[in-house]
């Protein structure tokens, strides 16, 4: 345990090498709020615009075994291979219904892109969304 005279005396401290830290703290505190700083600029910019970005337009029921689904998706990576399972469900929001969109890299324009697709049934379904893209 350090003395409290050590503590306050500008002397003992010298002799004992206690050095005050305001430079360290300082130095941590800086660094701090530039990695955090950075942290968010990164965060925002990276979530804000996500590879894929997939927004349903409609849905119509065509008949008792088929749904047409219409969506639209935008992609960042215009070089490779995208797909989307679309589901379609019934009035208990049961799958009644998938079907996996593939959509080849030339395909694919920059900006949105518009797809309708139609999903078999295998009994009377109630809406359709998008599950996943990737």
């Amino acid at each position: 345990m350090t003395h409290p005279k050590v503590l306050t005396d500008p002397r003992l401290r010298q002799r004992y090498g206690i050095k005050s830290g305001r430079k360290n703290r300082l130095f941590i505190i800086l660094l701090s709020i530039f990695l955090i700083s950075a942290w968010f600029i990164w965060s925002g910019t990276n979530f804000a615009n996500p590879q894929i970005r997939s927004t349903l337009i409609s849905f119509k029921i065509v008949s008792d075994q088929k749904v047409s689904i219409t969506y639209k998706i935008s992609v960042r990576d215009l070089s490779k291979e995208h797909s989307c399972s679309l589901v379609a469900k019934d009035i208990d929001k049961n799958t009644v219904g998938e079907v996996v969109d593939q959509m080849p890299a030339d395909s694919l324009v920059a900006g949105e892109n518009q797809r309708t697709v139609e999903i078999s049934t295998r009994l009377p379904a109630v809406n359709a969304a998008i599950a996943s893209c990737q």
